[in-house]
């Protein structure tokens, strides 16, 4: 087995022994300690404003309640746009406070929508009123202004609304809504496995909004129970089993004058899922994308509104499946457009014209890229972010259109995300990177530094004892290179023999080998005296189409051979103790767990599998088909593939975690495990978190969670 260091690994050096007393990390502190949050950052909701001239964010006064902040890119100026207490809408006896967390401005700038309870109000910047737009007292989502700013959309009850902000006139442009059939709002399903945030979008000329209708009629159903009442009550979730009937969508524009509605043609004769909707800036044409049950055939359509005429302009087919990601980019002064494709290998970005036609590829090579930044059409700069430099970063790139060169933008190691002002002049720069969260800076879009925006005021690394991150490159049984790592605790002494925790995702879309911060979890795990390891197999995202594509349709095979060789690696390692190695995940990693346990009994000592997939017929359909095909064309590979099958095997005591509303992985998966685990009189723990999710957010649940999870490793390990 090869094993190569890689460059921008942390050395440890195993000539020194470290045995100085540090202070440890508690539960407690981990999710109480102000320092340790390591989205702490998302609570000021940075914004650039409609100019961008300036970034928004909030703040919270000497009374812990936000106010909303404006930053001045050229003056370096903080000012207050927005106290608390001057958000309050007052007539006659009634007063509304509103919530600044739900600013919106409108296209010019001067007016910014605020939810006040369940109805909206207006903030007019200049002569400072407020005004109620809405008083019915329905919930409202995916609220936005028009782009000319004189009209309010927003989705009610399953229906598409709009309210002229001059009149306060709100109006529903459809009326058929229900829970079983939703109107320019995605589903659960949706949401989740295609990433889709709007399900409908506004002409460029405010006239006409193009919608997405779901309809979950026929569509299986999962109870999630709250028993924390006297008499239970049962709500129920939408939610196609692998192999059952998905839901069934379509799309409409409707006139915001006539109220005239159009149902545009079906993208493909046999369409299953409508995936992304746009509307076209030049032009009055609506660009829909879509791909078949399989995944493997994606379109690109034009649709005329007045006419639902379709007309197919790009087409892409996979013998595996296709990613669905928002690369791509409709010019606004011409009619050619950026899109993506895997079809060399790696994720990159081509130009093509009206007609669909490949003008020249914009990005090339043994990287990929992962997120379109901006497009700057005026200066023919493209920016992309990239694992050009390493697999285990993310940087900032620009490419010219026209010469092709590319240029990086960020000068530091770690992970960016950049989000770019409205006129491309500047950009937020969220970084991080190992044992340092997020930071946010602005630069402009040459990379020279403006100004440091956030750096949360709590942290300090040297409080807590960070332990160092060591990376390491190693050969799957076939020659592919799997990246992995190893935390070591800050007292590491490499004369002793220590356990090794095992932290195993292991699923497509996935990457948790990175120069990036991930919380302190496992820095805890390592003060408490465990080697936390992790390795990416194959079938994980950030190595290109082939490294993912590899799992297709044999979940679990290869992903266990290459934890298994990982597990090969730490044994070389002098102070790697073999009869101590333990294996824990979530969701796909507790998948991966349970596989572990039940296919691999004699490697691990023990595990901790939370929320995990135990029979792959019970996930999701647009999930599990896209990797494993229908069930009734693979049954073998869903038998292989799901530890449900193969409990006779396990012989390690393990624990299995499970919130019961959890509307991702349904309890029904660990209920079903626990009935094969007893049927095989095979011992292990179990918790169950009342009205938890998917993930244990609350701050009692963690603390219990996690403090549990020590206490059991303690006691097993």
């Amino acid at each position: 087995m090869k094993l190569t260091g890689i460059g921008i690994c942390l050395l440890i050096s195993t000539s020194l022994i470290f045995t100085q007393d540090f202070r440890k990390l508690t539960v407690h502190e981990m999710v109480d300690d102000p320092g340790l949050n390591a989205y702490a950052y998302r609570e000021k909701q940075f914004a650039w404003t409609p100019d961008g001239d300036a970034v928004v964010f909030l703040e919270k006064n000497k009374n812990q309640q936000y106010d909303l902040l404006s930053f001045s890119v050229e003056s370096r100026r903080v000012d207050t746009l927005l106290k608390f207490n001057d958000m309050i809408w007052r007539e006659g006896e009634s007063t509304v406070h509103l919530d600044p967390r739900s600013f919106v401005f409108a296209s010019d700038g001067g007016q910014i929508l605020l939810h006040g309870g369940r109805d909206l109000f207006l903030y007019n910047r200049n002569d400072t009123t407020i005004s109620r737009l809405t008083t019915d007292g329905t919930k409202k989502t995916d609220v936005r202004f028009s782009p000319d700013g004189k009209m309010i959309s927003f989705i009610s009850e399953h229906n598409l609304w709009i309210v002229d902000c001059t009149t306060k006139t709100a109006l529903p442009l459809t009326n058929d809504g229900s829970e079983s059939l939703l109107n320019g709002e995605a589903d659960w399903v949706y949401e989740e496995e295609f990433d889709l945030k709007k399900a409908y979008q506004w002409s460029p000329d405010s006239k006409m909004i193009a919608y997405m209708q779901i309809n979950e009629n026929g569509v299986s159903r999962h109870p999630l129970i709250d028993w924390s009442i006297t008499n239970p009550e049962v709500t129920w979730q939408y939610y196609p089993n692998a192999g059952e009937k998905t839901p069934e969508n379509n799309v409409f524009v409707v006139d915001i004058i006539t109220k005239n509605i159009i149902l545009l043609d079906k993208p493909q004769p046999k369409n299953e899922y409508i995936v992304r909707i746009d509307w076209l800036s030049d032009t009055n044409l609506v660009a829909v994308q879509s791909i078949n049950r399989l995944q493997n055939n994606k379109r690109l359509t034009y649709c005329n509104p007045a006419t639902g005429e379709v007309k197919i302009i790009l087409e892409q087919k996979d013998p595996y499946w296709l990613n669905v990601a928002d690369l791509y980019h409709f010019m606004a002064n011409s009619s050619d457009f950026i899109y993506y494709s895997e079809k060399d290998g790696y994720m990159h970005l081509y130009l093509y014209n009206y007609a669909g036609k490949i003008i020249k590829p914009i990005t090339q090579g043994e990287w990929m890229v992962t997120e379109l930044n901006g497009v700057n059409e005026e200066d023919s700069l493209i920016y992309f972010s990239a694992t050009k430099k390493s697999f285990l970063e993310r940087n900032l790139y620009s490419v010219h259109l026209g010469s092709g060169e590319i240029v990086r933008i960020d000068n530091e190691s770690g992970e960016h995300s950049a989000v770019f002002s409205p006129d491309m002049q500047y950009y937020l720069d969220f970084y991080n990177k190992i044992n340092a969260p997020t930071s946010v800076r602005i630069f402009r879009n040459n990379g020279k530094k403006i100004a440091d925006l956030y750096r949360n005021p709590d942290f300090d690394s040297k409080k807590y004892n960070f332990g160092t991150t060591r990376f390491f490159k190693i050969s799957a049984m076939d020659g592919d290179s799997l990246y992995t790592s190893i935390i070591y605790p800050n007292n590491f002494d490499p004369q002793k023999k220590y356990p090794v925790i095992v932290y195993v995702y292991g699923g497509p879309g996935s990457q948790v080998v990175r120069n990036s911060y991930s919380g302190v979890w496992h820095q805890l795990l390592a003060q408490q005296g465990y080697l936390v390891f992790s390795l990416d197999n194959r079938g994980s995202y950030g190595r290109g189409r082939n490294f993912e594509r590899r799992i297709y349709q044999q979940f679990g095979k290869l992903e266990l051979q290459d934890q298994l060789e990982g597990v090969k690696f730490l044994k070389s390692l002098p102070y790697v103790d073999p009869q101590r190695i333990g294996i824990w995940g979530a969701s796909y990693g507790g998948y991966m767990t349970l596989l572990a346990l039940s296919k691999a009994p004699d490697v691990f000592k023990t595990g901790v599998a939370i929320a995990p997939v135990t029979y792959w017929k019970y996930y999701d359909a647009i999930y599990t088909e896209r990797y494993m095909g229908l069930p009734k064309d693979h049954q073998f590979e869903y038998r292989e593939s799901s530890p449900i099958n193969f409990v006779d095997n396990i012989n390690a005591n393990f624990l299995l975690i499970h919130g019961t509303a959890d509307n991702n992985v349904h309890l029904q998966q660990s209920l079903e495990m626990i009935n094969e685990l007893i049927k095989k009189n095979k011992h292990f723990e179990m918790l169950f978190y009342p009205g938890r999710q998917h993930g244990v957010s609350d701050r009692e649940g963690k603390i219990h969670m996690y403090e549990t999870f020590l206490e059991f490793l303690r006691r097993n390990f």
